[in-house]
């Protein structure tokens, strides 16, 4: 039964803790950055204009320009998905569309998965703001085991951009996952190819440990969480079986509203409530494609990405089995789509081979799972009603 579950846990996490569109070899791009953030104050009167709420304050959708039927309509596909759990819509941080689940809640805890890949990239952008990291600087100069080898010249850049020429190799059963994600070799040189990696991700753990002297668990909480109003002391934060290593290619667990938080401060440019965050030049690199349809640690949905024309090309946060931070700089509106977590099956969050993020059951994908996999919503169409938004212009019910 042990190899079972070893073997089911590797092929979970085989095509990474993400997903996309497209292949792994992807061409250069030609850069398209979102535009600037919103503003803050509304010195208009029109809907355009409305302040931002920092504190998520439920508001009706017509007075921020959306229909409600088409809210419904968007929500309504969403959960198509069997397996959804909850689903936030925020116009410039006002909550204007949220449904959940039978047995779950605006409070229920949601797990990441590769979502978290994406927040603790933002932290590796702090820590370059600081001046302890720098993107273009070799990551060999914090991870010693580098120096000397075929990684030594690889920039935290082209980790960053999933292009440090590392495989995907199944980290996910390692014991030291920090050990394992520097002890791999590149199959490619750096900076050649696109590669979803989870053991590349891993490496923020001892770059931010290194560069920083805090822990990857720490660093968030007090640099990201705290300010923008997550408490730390609510978030589940996984560690690998060694009960030493922050997981940094995977795995938090929050509220729906503390990953729209995160969501909004991306929207914002790196800024929350007049206070800068992380540089809006870092915001912008990272939801901007580096290759055909990835920035840095964000995904791109552009036309790439489908493989055909994408009905709206946001840049998305997004981990195994349906979890979505969607963020549509244009009509300043985030969504947040999470899939039924088992939180209480949760005994620790230390990883083990007993012990994991349980979005499998819903999902039908459990190694003791029998029938089909609970397919998720279709993506291109989610987009599409998602754009129709903008058009609504506030009327229906």
């Amino acid at each position: 039964m042990r190899n079972g579950v070893v073997v089911s846990l590797a092929l979970l996490l085989a095509g990474g803790c993400g997903g996309g569109g497209g292949g792994s070899s992807s061409p250069e791009p030609v850069a398209t950055p979102p535009p600037a953030p919103p503003s803050t104050t509304d010195d208009s009167g029109n809907d355009d204009q409305i302040a931002i709420s920092w504190s998520l304050e439920r508001t009706d959708p017509n007075g921020l320009g959306i229909a409600s039927n088409d809210i419904d309509a968007l929500l309504d596909h969403v959960f198509t998905d069997e397996a959804a759990q909850g689903a936030i819509v925020i116009r410039r941080g006002h909550v204007v569309g949220e449904r959940y689940a039978t047995g779950f809640d605006v409070e229920s805890l949601g797990t990441s998965w590769s979502v978290a890949k994406s927040i603790y990239a933002t932290a590796i952008g702090i820590a370059i703001d600081d001046g302890d990291l720098a993107l273009d600087t070799p990551a060999s100069q914090w991870l010693d085991e580098w120096t000397g080898t075929d990684n030594e010249e690889t920039t935290v850049r082209h980790i960053l951009e999933m292009r440090a020429g590392l495989e995907n190799a199944p980290i996910f059963v390692e014991a030291d996952q920090t050990e394992y994600a520097l002890s791999q070799s590149p199959v490619r040189d750096a900076g050649t190819r696109f590669e979803y990696s989870n053991p590349t991700s891993q490496l923020f753990e001892p770059l931010l440990l290194r560069a920083t002297g805090r822990n990857a668990h720490e660093f968030i909480a007090a640099r990201i969480f705290t300010p923008i109003g997550i408490e730390p002391t609510s978030v589940g934060f996984w560690f690998d079986p060694t009960a030493m290593n922050s997981m940094t290619y995977c795995c938090l667990d929050m509220t729906i509203e503390d990953f729209a938080r995160y969501g909004l401060l991306m929207l914002n440019g790196g800024s929350w409530d007049a206070t800068s965050i992380v540089s809006e030049d870092f915001v912008t690199t990272s939801r901007t494609a580096q290759s055909a349809f990835y920035g840095l640690q964000w995904w791109i949905m552009n036309d790439a990405y489908f493989g055909r024309a994408s009905p709206l090309p946001i840049s998305v946060a997004q981990g195994l089995d349906g979890q979505r931070i969607y963020v549509w700089d244009e009509f300043e509106t985030i969504v947040v789509v999470l899939s039924q977590y088992d939180a209480e099956a949760t005994a620790s969050h230390v990883l083990s081979l007993t012990n994991w993020p349980r979005t499998c059951t819903a999902r039908n994908t459990c190694a003791a799972s029998t029938g089909e996999e609970v397919p998720g919503y279709d993506e291109w169409t989610f987009l599409s009603l998602l754009a129709a938004l903008d058009d609504s212009g506030g009327t229906g019910d």
